[in-house]
């Protein structure tokens, strides 16, 4: 059974709602493709709430379209328990919308809409893909409840993807500003749109993207202790390894990938050159960025995604499926990765368990009200406290399961032995609530070296995985070196050669937001780094050996260990 069977949320996060559940089913119960729905919201204060998102449509020249459909909306007058639904912008036969999103102007609420004409969009086979896109707006007056139309003039030169806006406007530097993207140069990049009087808008310039990168659904917010820098946070479409469906694919599979950001001084009139920011995973599905009233920064994010090929069964298994989010306060470095939302499958085939699209307001210092889309299906809302500091650093929860004859030391280690191909070891589960980056320690020792069989495991002498629900660690220490098993592969490699690597040291492994590890023996660098697998493995510690098949026994002893989450700075190393 993956995990999970049932609805985690983080620590500091309130049990979410569901706002709209609606959805076209197959004879067999699966979902007949809608396409994404993309959620947004705003808090008017603690109570009241308004959250828009798309509804697919289908047509019979069409009957997957994607990106596209009517417009509705929820609102709540009780802080999210009960919502009120209906629609916001219908679709037509001619004309169908691409996304909403709303600006808040005192309790004036404009809705900004992607209007596709679907005469314009349709292709020879009679596909529509949603693009380009035209900017439009309804506004309301009383909280959502009715809307009107609110003409507007955007200044953008045509293109083929038109105007694409995915991040929350802002009012900055005396204007109102949107961050949006469209092509540019033969590639897609980003930018903001300004306004003074949120009826005529003009664009900025767009930032130059990464070499080899395309930017898309950009984000805005000002910068973390220099109210004078307006920081971008894109979504990144990764083509270093190439431009093709493939190779797109098996590059996503097996890398870390990060969102690209940019700063600028004069309102998004010009920006720096983008780079990539290796403290915000990006798998080309949107990370939400803003800043709160204190100016801390929030970013929610996806920890697997990617342009993968094929039918959904062809996708990784833990695609899209779980929501993260991390802080960095004034001053201060980004902090570790926390969970925010992993719901339960409610299919099995498209769209199993996503949870993904996230967006957010901010309803009283520090807290948010939280929007996604679960399983392609439910809209949701969650309420997360980001000003809170959460109790504690240890991760494990509950007692040490000893199998396969592994005894307790006097000081509470274990002498883990295996004369066969059974495993011998320690398990403890995982608190997956508080953390998602971490770093294991422990100190350890080969006692009887065994020859390790990459394919099959065998032969491991001093093991340790660490899952968290979205990731897992996998690590040997043999007497010749460390052996890993990477992301995207089922085979162990050596990663750090060292003789006597068996004898008594400390190691100590950090494992960032993108999933990159880094491994340390005795306070010391070793220089070896990898992307660890993504797994819906049960969250758990566990220390293991595993001898061979012909008797070649393997065993170990492991004086201590512990999980805490990553430090996102070096911290002094423990007196051993």
């Amino acid at each position: 059974m993956s995990w999970p069977h049932i609805d985690v949320v983080g620590t500091h996060v309130s049990t979410p709602v569901t706002v709209y559940g609606k959805v076209a089913l197959t004879p067999g119960g699966e979902l007949a493709h809608e396409g994404n729905r993309v959620p947004d919201i705003v808090a008017l204060d603690a109570r009241r709430l308004l959250v828009g998102w798309r509804a697919g449509v289908r047509d019979a020249l069409d009957p997957t379209p994607t990106d596209q459909g009517a417009i509705m909306y929820g609102r709540s007058d009780d802080g999210g328990a009960t919502w009120t639904v209906g629609t916001l912008a219908a679709a037509t036969a001619a004309r169908r919308h691409h996304y909403v999103m709303f600006l808040d102007d005192g309790g004036t609420i404009y809705a900004l809409l992607g209007l596709i004409d679907v005469g314009r969009d349709r292709d020879r086979e009679g596909d529509v893909d949603g693009f380009p896109t035209t900017m439009t707006a309804k506004r309301s007056t009383d909280a959502g409840r009715t809307w009107t139309d609110f003409p507007i003039t955007v200044d953008v030169p045509g293109n083929g993807r038109g105007v694409v806006v995915a991040g929350r406007p802002l009012r900055y530097g005396g204007q109102w500003l949107v961050p949006y993207w469209r092509q540019a140069g033969g590639t897609t990049r980003a930018g903001v749109l300004r306004s003074a009087d949120l009826r005529t808008w003009t664009s900025g310039a767009l930032a130059v993207n990464p070499p080899g990168v395309a930017v898309e659904e950009p984000q805005i917010a000002p910068a973390s202790g220099d109210p004078g820098t307006l920081v971008m946070v894109t979504r990144t479409l990764d083509l270093r390894g190439g431009v093709s469906a493939a190779a797109r694919d098996a590059h996503y599979r097996v890398s870390a990938t990060h969102c690209a950001t940019a700063t600028s001084t004069d309102a998004g009139l010009t920006w720096s050159p983008m780079t990539l920011d290796e403290n915000l995973p990006n798998y080309y599905v949107k990370t939400f960025f803003a800043a709160d009233s204190a100016g801390r920064h929030l970013a929610i994010y996806n920890t697997l995604a990617g342009p993968f090929t094929g039918p959904a069964q062809s996708k990784p298994d833990q695609y899209r499926e779980v929501l993260h989010y991390k802080v960095r306060r004034p001053g201060e470095p980004w902090g570790p990765g926390r969970l925010f939302a992993d719901g339960r499958r409610l299919t099995t085939g498209a769209a199993r368990g996503w949870d993904v699209y996230p967006s957010a307001d901010e309803y009283e210092p520090g807290r948010f009200f939280v929007v996604w889309e679960h399983n392609q299906t439910n809209i949701r809302v969650a309420r997360l406290d980001i000003s809170r500091e959460f109790p504690g650093e240890d991760l494990l929860s509950g007692e040490w399961e000893l199998y396969g004859g592994a005894r307790r030391t006097p000081g509470g280690g274990f002498v883990l032995r295996s004369a066969s191909a059974r495993d011998c070891g320690a398990t403890c589960a995982l608190d997956v609530r508080r953390g998602c980056d971490f770093t294991l320690e422990f100190r350890g020792r080969v006692d009887d070296d065994s020859a390790l069989n990459p394919r099959t495991g065998d032969g491991v002498c001093l093991g340790a995985k660490v899952a968290n629900g979205a990731r897992r660690l996998m690590l040997t220490v043999q007497r010749g070196g460390v052996w890993t098993i990477r992301k995207g592969s089922s085979v162990w490699e050596k990663v750090h050669s060292l003789e006597g690597a068996g004898r008594l040291a400390t190691w100590r492994v950090t494992v960032d937001s993108s999933g990159v590890a880094r491994l340390y023996r005795d306070g010391a660098d070793t220089g070896a780094v990898w992307v660890v697998q993504d797994s819906r493995d049960r969250p758990q510690l566990t220390h293991w050996v595993t001898g061979t098949p012909g008797g070649d026994a393997a065993a170990a002893t492991v004086e201590w260990t512990r999980l805490t989450p990553a430090s996102p700075e070096a911290r002094p190393f423990p007196d051993v």
